[in-house]
């Protein structure tokens, strides 16, 4: 699955497995046209362009999506302040239809979850003891060269090791996408987490990453 370069397979053989932070899955349903300033609307048509190629994976059974809980209410609280504070979505409606679509995304109905062949597609990880025991492994490097980094982003790396390691998930096949840059650089400073990327950034743009 991984080779010597930094990228994601386009057409994997076996599952790809994506780990996912609160601004990554908001920016899939925010609306760029929408957006003045050129960086933040960069921000957003960047994550999108990664999502072009995740769910054509999910569609073909060949992805998953993890969420921490907690990030899933960080994603609507995302949202909310898109609506409320900076005007990007035009009308109540345009903003319910946004929520609407995020909560389909998680939300698996109960018929399709009792199906003998139900296909999941996106996942929530609920904080577990094990999560934030594991959490603490970050503590000394965040708090001496990233202090901007939340308590939620380290735990949304020790989920990738809780992932690894009570899941059975290879490291190589699980991905962690984040558009927080002091997170991307303190995952990467770790070589036993598995690869992250930043879509925003020109080293992890879409069309370099998925090959």
């Amino acid at each position: 699955m991984r080779s010597k370069r930094r990228c994601i397979t386009k057409e994997p053989k076996e599952s790809c497995y994506y780990l996912v932070d609160a601004n990554f899955l908001a920016n899939k349903r925010i609306n760029e046209k929408r957006i003045k300033k050129a960086s933040e609307k960069k921000v957003v048509t960047c994550a999108k362009s990664y999502w072009k190629y995740i769910d054509k994976q999910l569609k073909e059974g060949k992805a998953r999506v993890y969420v921490l809980d907690l990030c899933i209410a960080e994603t609507f609280k995302v949202l909310a302040k898109k609506y409320y504070k900076e005007g990007i979505f035009p009308s109540n409606q345009s903003y319910n239809s946004a929520k609407k679509q995020l909560h389909e995304d998680l939300h698996m109905p109960s018929k399709e979850a009792r199906s003998s062949n139900r296909k999941i597609k996106y996942h929530d990880i609920q904080t577990t003891r094990d999560i934030i025991i594991s959490v603490d492994r970050f503590f000394e490097k965040a708090t001496k060269h990233y202090e901007s980094v939340k308590i939620v982003d380290l735990l949304i790396l020790a989920c990738s090791k809780y992932l690894i390691d009570f899941y059975g998930i290879k490291k190589e096949e699980l991905f962690i996408i984040t558009q927080d840059n002091k997170l991307h650089k303190l995952a990467k400073s770790y070589n036993d987490l598995p690869l992250v990327f930043n879509p925003h950034l020109v080293e992890d743009s879409a069309d370099k990453v998925f090959v």
